[in-house]
């Protein structure tokens, strides 16, 4: 039965529908009826300042509102947001914290339209204190230059900003600076950044309202060094005491990595310590140097670069000197004029050393008269020696002409001498 209401005369029933439709256009344009509209519109604020002379600022709960109107449907095409003002005035502001919302109709629209609310008709405004607070500029930078240079220094223009704005808001920030990309520079580079605000945990805030700085456009300066390895030398002043000598000097570490302007340190290849003193030295001598404080203007330790210096110079003693037979040196022979205190007899086998072989030959001459005179001195001692043990008498003092008497032998001697 369903299905028969559907097939059968098909072709008249689809034109009972048709004319239906072109009938309800016709009425619906000859009797344009009116709907109900609406459309959002920004909120506008009048007075702004009007807290400026508390030191406080201010932030309604919203932006915008809802207009909703009544339009006849041919007309409704012919409506848009920018045919409404919505608006408030802080001057209204009372102890609750609520300003009425006003709403004007713009563009001859109001003979279209009518029935117009606003919604909400009313808006929260909060106050709040003003802070303004100065931070210095903190540089960071992303990439790396290129092999063999470093940052060495960013100059920004100005070095701090004040940063003005609410409290709250002012509270958030922890730290401002500028963002460089130094990827694969290899020279000085200049520019202009802008400012970027950081919360405690080093993190972007992107989200600040009513925040505003002294200054937004930073002028920054980066100043780029060349590093190299430099080796470094040392040099002595000075003669050490008379029996030593200087043997050799240790430098370490013996080379550092240093860092200039690149046309100041391509030149450079070694770098001269200050000269050691080692005058009178008879011990080796250790020096060490802070290179930070004796580098050239201009040129400065790489980065981790260790600016300790340590310098050993090696001062040897001289081996005893020997006669040409090749024996040590004899001790030195007694004095006749103390005969309480003599001096060890020399061996025979030894012979004393001297600076020429003349002198030397002829000491070789006379060595056997010194014996002999050597000898009768001491039983000349030793028979004084048994009258006094014996209690009988003193030895006699000898005088002086005694004791510059010479034998015949010690005067020959002395004139082959003069």
């Amino acid at each position: 039965m369903i299905k028969r209401f559907f097939t059968e005369n098909f072709s008249l029933k689809a034109l009972s529908l048709f004319l239906a439709f072109v009938i309800w256009v016709l009425v619906v344009n000859v009797s344009k009826p009116e709907i109900n509209d609406s459309r959002t519109v920004t909120l506008e604020v009048l007075n702004q300042d009007a807290f400026d002379s508390d030191f406080k600022t201010w932030v309604a709960d919203r932006t915008s509102v809802t207009v909703s109107y009544n339009v006849r449907t041919d007309m409704r095409s012919s409506i848009s947001s920018s045919d409404f003002r919505a608006y408030i005035s802080l001057s209204d502001y009372s102890i609750t914290g609520s300003v009425p919302v006003y709403y004007e109709v713009l563009n001859g629209k109001e003979s279209i339209i009518d029935n117009v609310q606003i919604r909400p008709s009313v808006v929260k405004i909060t106050l709040e204190n003003i802070q303004k607070k100065k931070f210095d500029i903190k540089y960071t930078t992303t990439g790396d230059p290129k092999s063999g240079y470093r940052v060495v220094n960013i100059a920004s223009s100005p070095e701090s900003v004040y940063i003005t704005g609410k409290e709250s808001e002012i509270g958030r920030i922890s730290a401002v600076g500028i963002e460089l990309d130094v990827t694969g520079i290899s020279a000085n580079q200049d520019g202009i950044a802008q400012l970027v605000y950081y919360d405690a945990n080093g993190n972007k805030l992107t989200n600040l309202q009513g925040v505003t700085s002294n200054e937004e456009n930073i002028d920054y300066s980066v100043t780029v060094h060349k590093e190299k390895n430099i080796n470094l030398l040392s040099s002595v002043t000075g003669t050490p005491a008379a029996g030593y000598q200087y043997e050799s000097t240790t430098v370490s570490p013996d080379s550092v990595a240093l860092s200039s302007l690149p046309g100041v340190i391509d030149s450079m290849t070694v770098f001269q310590l200050p000269e050691i003193n080692i005058n009178e030295a008879r011990d080796s001598v250790s020096v060490s140097f802070d290179l930070s404080q004796i580098l050239p203007a201009g040129v400065e330790l790489a980065k981790d670069q260790d600016p300790q210096i340590n310098v050993l110079v090696r001062i040897e003693k001289l081996p005893d000197v020997n006669d040409n037979h090749g024996n040590p040196a004899p001790a030195p022979a007694p004095n006749p004029s103390n005969p309480d205190n003599p001096a060890p007899p020399v061996p025979e086998s030894e012979e004393p050393t001297h600076q020429t072989e003349e002198s030397s030959a002829h000491n070789e001459s006379e060595s056997v008269d010194t014996s002999d005179s050597s000898s009768e001195l001491e039983e000349s001692h030793s028979e004084n020696e048994r009258v006094v043990h014996n209690g009988e008498t003193k030895p006699e003092e000898s005088s002086p002409s005694d004791e510059t008497e010479l034998s015949p032998e010690e005067t020959a001697r002395e004139g082959s001498h003069n």
